[in-house]
């Protein structure tokens, strides 16, 4: 699928939408393009971004069959959602259209050499959550696809820990496990979702697990429900965009939004020693300390955990000098080196000649 995807010319992304989102089975075929970027990073936009793994990438459009629940909103999040993916993707979305549109126009926009890319949205500002009291218990579910060996897992563990009452651990990664996963829904008390920032949305198996949850959508007494998003960017910015999502999820699952805890560089968290994370954990301490005290989560210590939620733009030259001293890509060498392709990291094994 890679191969054919990086030698095209146009790549379109169709599916129906499934709980404010396209389909389970297009997020689990994008997560698979990962390869196609190298690990390493730049400075585009005066962000951080993956680097260029080959010197061209297919122009990309959107069309989407909505659900009967679809509404603009739902439609300008999952815009905005491709955006960023497109940008990452070392190109742009020329179009996000729904299903209703002619083909003859999808076809003329694709074959027309004059088309420009949608422009960039502005960045969203940090949601605000609710504050719930009497929260007796809360389960915590685990999107990593690392399951146990993620990082989303310690960030729900020291959520809990601030939080110091009884709590249960649900590993999304079990696709075989979906049944028990809903049922755990089901009967949570307050439930918080974690996990790792994936082409800019939510990984594959925390789609899979949200269409799962369909079935409860108008029923009520459904718990209320906070969010974990952390990314191996370094900036806040690039997880407020699913943000948006994951509060219109709540809103449709007729839950009480408790908010979301946005952290950039939480890729090396779990290599590092507890005295350099001392700061993030006790900021989860202390918003799981919130929840235990039907307050809603501290806005200061969110701000503070999001840090930087972006860069000056006049640090980019700094930030672009650093990206290119070693310590800069150090994490990935290691992991490279550690599985004996160091020497074939700048490979372009999907491409013969360019």
């Amino acid at each position: 699928m890679d191969k054919a995807v990086i030698n095209a010319d146009f790549v379109l992304w169709a599916a129906p939408m499934k709980m404010g989102y396209p389909s389970k089975l297009l997020k689990m075929a994008m997560d698979k393009h990962l390869p196609l970027i190298h690990p390493y990073m730049e400075v585009d936009q005066f962000e951080a971004h993956h680097l260029k793994r080959y010197v061209r990438y297919p122009r990309l459009g959107l069309v989407v069959e909505k659900e009967a629940s679809t509404d603009d909103h739902d439609l300008q999040i999952t815009t905005q959602m491709f955006q960023r993916t497109a940008l990452n993707f070392k190109s742009g979305l020329y179009f996000s259209l729904t299903s209703e549109t002619p083909a003859s126009e999808i076809v003329d926009t694709i074959l027309n050499p004059s088309a420009k890319p949608l422009a960039l949205p502005t960045t969203p500002q940090p949601t605000k959550g609710t504050a719930v009291t009497s929260v007796e218990s809360i389960t915590l579910f685990n999107g990593s696809p690392r399951g146990e060996r993620g990082n989303s897992a310690i960030f729900l563990q020291k959520l809990a820990e601030g939080f110091g009452g009884e709590s249960k651990m649900v590993n999304l990664v079990n696709l075989n496990a979906t049944a028990e996963h809903v049922q755990a829904f089901r009967e949570a008390k307050a439930v918080w979702l974690a996990f790792p920032l994936y082409t800019d949305s939510m990984p594959g198996v925390v789609k899979h697990f949200i269409e799962a949850l369909e079935p409860l959508v108008g029923q009520k007494a459904n718990p209320p429900i906070g969010f974990i998003v952390q990314s191996g960017f370094p900036e806040g910015l690039h997880s407020r965009f699913v943000e948006r999502y994951l509060e219109k999820l709540a809103d449709r699952l007729g839950s009480a939004y408790l908010g979301t805890i946005v952290k950039g560089n939480g890729e090396g968290v779990r290599i590092m020693p507890d005295n350099m994370n001392k700061k993030l954990f006790d900021g989860l301490l202390s918003l799981g300390s919130n929840l235990a005290n039907g307050e809603s989560l501290n806005p200061a210590t969110l701000t503070s955990i999001a840090k930087p939620e972006s860069f000056p733009k006049v640090f980019a030259p700094v930030f672009k000098l650093f990206l290119k001293l070693p310590i800069a890509h150090s994490y990935f060498d290691g992991m490279l080196k550690k599985n004996s392709v160091y020497d074939k990291r700048f490979d372009r094994p999907f491409v013969k000649q360019e």
